[in-house]
This record gives structure tokens, sequence and C-alpha cells, in this order.
């Protein structure tokens, strides 16, 4: 399998700023989900059921960018996914990111990014997925994030699934959490960060639920 080329994400690289605006409910697709209550996420694409701590809104990543930011990474992805073979190429079907609150200061965001994968990708004899996590979580961290300890596996939580846990580099009180499992015919990551009380967010994602979705094999 040749992941070679392209995760191509920017949830580390601003989850520390919680300015942004939410977008108006009719412009999110319907493979981002829903909010309800102000903190029960819920998304029937990866049949996922989040119930998190404090009042949430989704937003735009993308709104923390420069102009000249934005162009510098629209060149790098399109160089990169020119080179890009594997599943995990462009842009994931799902790229959902939540905040909370929905004033600033912020404490907590939620990204979610899925691929839909064909059936040979599926095959997890031939695909482990550790090695999609290891392209998801490692390969994504940038300059600024460090890990506190290894990728591990757990198959005893709620949904079986790779998690790495992160601290920032020059604020380390700031905490990731990273997920990969797979769901509904669909790899996805989940990155929790958290500037403080992260053990609650931890708790909240690590408790998310799955309805008709088998776990995935490591």
């Amino acid at each position: 399998m040749s992941f070679s080329g392209l995760f191509y994400t920017a949830f580390l690289s601003v989850s520390l700023a919680f300015l942004a605006q939410a977008p108006e409910p009719k412009e999110m697709p319907d493979n981002k989900g829903s909010i309800e209550g102000e903190n029960v996420y819920h998304n029937p694409t990866l049949n996922m059921t989040i119930t998190l701590p404090g009042s949430w809104h989704f937003f735009d990543r993308t709104m923390y960018l420069t102009a000249e930011e934005k162009q510098k990474k629209k060149e790098r992805y399109e160089k990169s996914l020119s080179t890009c073979q594997g599943p995990l190429c462009g842009h994931g079907e799902i790229d959902v990111a939540l905040q909370s609150p929905a004033s600033p200061p912020g404490v907590y965001t939620v990204n979610i990014s899925a691929y839909k994968l064909s059936s040979e990708y599926q095959n997890r004899e031939r695909h482990p997925l550790r090695k999609f996590a290891e392209v998801m979580t490692l390969g994504s961290l940038g300059d600024n994030w460090v890990p506190e300890g290894d990728l591990n596996y757990d198959p005893t939580r709620r949904k079986a699934a790779y998690r790495l846990i992160v601290h920032h580099k020059r604020t380390t009180t700031a905490k990731g959490f990273e997920y990969v499992a797979d769901s509904n015919g669909r790899v996805f990551m989940l990155l929790g960060t958290a500037t403080s009380e992260p053990e609650k967010l931890q708790s909240a994602i690590e408790n998310m639920k799955f309805t008709n979705a088998s776990h995935g094999g490591g």
C-alpha cells in the first residue's frame, strides 16, 4: 500500500486559534453531521455520536489564514496531489471542525477527516489500520506538536482505535488527542484539542458511540 505524497490536513496548524465565526447551518453539507442541544455531535455517515462538554458550533479553519498563506497552501496541495498514490489523496469525504465555546477565548476543538475506502483498502489483513494511523497522526503533526508516548491501539474502547496524545511545543498545557478508526466503509481521524481541562474532552471522545458499525481491526 502506498500512502506517499499526501495526507492533507490543517487540523494541527490552526487548532489553537479560536476566533472564527460559525457558518450558517444551511452551508453545512449533510456529511458534516449536526450539533443537537448545543453539545451532542451526530454524524450519520460515520454512525457516530459524541456528547461533548460545553456549548459547540461549527467553524471554518481557513478563516485563520491570510491570502498569502491560502495561496501557498493551495500550491503545496496541488504539487503533492500530482504525485500522490493510495486512498488518502485529496480532501476527505468528510472534513469538519467544531469549537467550544462559541465566543472567545475558546477552550476546545474537535476536527474530523474521513475517507471512503474501496473494498481493497478495507481489507485489514492486506492494509492494516496501523498504516493509516501512522500517516494520519504522526504524518500530520507539523512543527508545533510533540507526541507524548507512542501511537497505541486499544481494542477495549467503545470504538477500537489507534490513539496518539500530543502537546504544543510552546504551550505545553495545550493538549491534543488523535484517534484513527474504521466506520461504515470509511477510515477517519478525529483530533480533539484543549487549552485547559483536557481530561473532560478526552473522556467525551473516548466514550463516543457508534451504531451499526463494526470495530476496525489493528
